[in-house]
């Protein structure tokens, strides 16, 4: 009887207690998510029944009409979706010092190459940036521009051949990571490495293993969100060992060589390090007005090893990916939207003629705008990152309502679901890149913030116009000798499903394409 009776009260209060912790946002008078026991609200992403981005943008679309904001619980810690474009400007902008970090946690001493801009907090995030923004400057774009075009050009002749002996359908996805793994590689290591006639190369290896997700790196991404300052605590790596020593070896020996041979010509990303360790500041190229404005600080603090590893790590991780994975979801809306193909076609031939890709110059490059035009519809139907973290650095009160937050509450920004958004965008499923024609490109009815595949404000992507570059310069070359049908005819009129496992909006199955060479 007294064992039936101690249950009992153990369970009401486990019950009781539940309730407490996900009455939060309630209590607080915001409308909330029913949650589930324990998981909270996030069940069906644990479960791996849908996307982290496709849970938040599910949410938002439910829910936006009810109030501005909505509670959510991971486990029990709450968290706000924020579904108004102009809180969400507040937030990116207008207010962004009150939420200028992430709130992703990390143990500086276990785990160095986590210590990265993408991760960093506060005044150190602050002073890494204003140091690293002068490397992507136009100017400096330039200078990296023939490294990127000889990549290109390894990527056009291997299409050619592989259509030359009758191979015509092809993982596109899979070869256009392969690509940017080339491209980042040889601008962030000064390695000239062939990820594109060898799958197998170390390099591409590891940038497959950054995004596998085992049953130890789940758990480590749901503590994350669950009980961020465990991870901390605990001294829980974020980057498996092998990752950290590889990219430590191969910047160790990059920057070793360099110095020992004092070779300076390679205009890439490491060289530009090297400065910032050697000097604290890169030095102005000629007429680049962003570059010398960025270095009117008086902060001349040299970067150490440790965080020039960091950034190369977090510069190859990012680069590779989200260009590759934007050239994927751009050609998978071209394929299905042949209209759309041959108006490419028809400005590339204009443009270049009978231009050879390595004649090409970054001015040229920049005259081809409907291509422009379908990557930024691309990235608005299929943003790689489709919900953005923010956390509140004090208590805050939302200017346009009473709602007020504590501080150290995550903050999601539905990024997927406001460009998918029909009040927003008219017929916003339908590949339409001559919205981008017109700066305003939404239908003028709703003000605030609402397309940002890069995210925006200070904290928006330094890497945005590098990504951007070696995206628009691979479409160029195979999308001027090529043409694209999808070999599954039935993703003509099925939309894509996406892999529960990734936080980046990655495809489910992976679609195969028919190649047919224009020349």
């Amino acid at each position: 009887m007294l064992f039936w009776m101690l249950l009992a009260l153990i369970a009401t209060i486990i019950y009781f207690t539940d309730k407490h912790f996900h009455n939060y946002w309630t209590r607080h008078g915001v409308f909330q998510k029913d949650p589930t026991f324990f998981l909270g609200a996030v069940s069906e992403t644990i479960l791996l029944k849908q996307s982290f981005g496709e849970f938040i943008t599910n949410n938002y679309t439910k829910f936006k009409n009810i109030q501005k904001v909505c509670g959510i619980y991971f486990a029990y810690r709450p968290a706000l979706i924020v579904n108004d474009p102009k809180l969400i400007q507040d937030v990116m902008i207008k207010d962004f010092n009150s939420f200028q970090n992430r709130g992703i946690l990390f143990n500086h001493e276990v785990d160095p190459l986590a210590a990265h801009l993408f991760n960093l907090e506060g005044q150190k995030w602050r002073d890494l940036r204003v140091k690293l923004s002068p490397t992507f400057t136009s100017g400096k774009l330039k200078t990296m521009f023939p490294t990127i075009r000889s990549c290109v050009k390894t990527l056009e002749d291997y299409l050619i051949k592989s259509v030359q002996n009758g191979k015509n359908v092809l993982n596109m996805r899979d070869l256009m990571a392969r690509y940017t793994t080339n491209v980042i590689s040889s601008v962030a290591f000064g390695i000239d490495n062939d990820s594109i006639n060898d799958p197998n190369n170390i390099f591409r290896k590891m940038g497959l293993k950054i995004f596998q997700v085992s049953i130890k790196q789940a758990l480590i991404q749901t503590l994350l969100f669950f009980a961020p300052a465990l991870v901390v605590k605990a001294r829980i790596k974020l980057i498996p060992k092998d990752l950290e020593d590889f990219f430590m070896t191969i910047v160790k020996q990059t920057i070793d060589h360099r110095e020992a041979s004092k070779e300076n010509e390679r205009k890439d990303f490491m060289q530009l390090m090297i400065q910032l360790k050697n000097q604290g500041y890169l030095s102005a190229d000629k007429d680049d007005d962003e570059n010398k404005k960025s270095n009117n600080s008086e902060d001349v603090k040299k970067l150490t090893f440790n965080e020039i590893a960091a950034q190369a790590f977090l510069f190859f991780a990012a680069g590779f990916e989200t260009s590759s994975s934007t050239m994927n979801f751009c050609l998978f809306e071209l394929s299905r939207n042949p209209n759309k193909q041959k108006k490419v076609h028809e400005e590339l031939d204009k443009a270049l003629k009978d231009m050879a890709i390595n004649d090409i110059t970054y001015e040229k490059l920049n005259e081809l705008k409907y291509l422009e035009c379908c990557i930024d519809e691309a990235l608005r139907l299929y943003p790689i990152v489709p919900a953005l973290i923010r956390e509140s650095t004090n208590d805050y009160k939302f200017s346009t309502s009473n709602l007020k937050i504590e501080k150290k509450v995550p903050i999601m920004i539905p990024v997927m679901g406001l460009q998918r958004d029909p009040c927003i965008y008219d017929n916003p499923m339908e590949f339409r890149p001559e919205r981008f024609l017109d700066s305003a490109h939404g239908n003028g009815k709703v003000q605030g913030l609402f397309y940002m595949p890069f995210g925006d404000g200070p904290r928006n992507c330094i890497g945005a116009r590098m990504g951007k570059l070696q995206t628009k310069l691979g479409l160029v070359a195979i999308l001027s000798k090529f043409t694209f049908e999808l070999d599954d005819k039935k993703f003509l009129h099925t939309e894509l499903e996406y892999d529960p496992r990734q936080f980046v909006l990655t495809p489910k199955h992976e679609v195969m394409y028919k190649i047919s060479s224009r020349v």
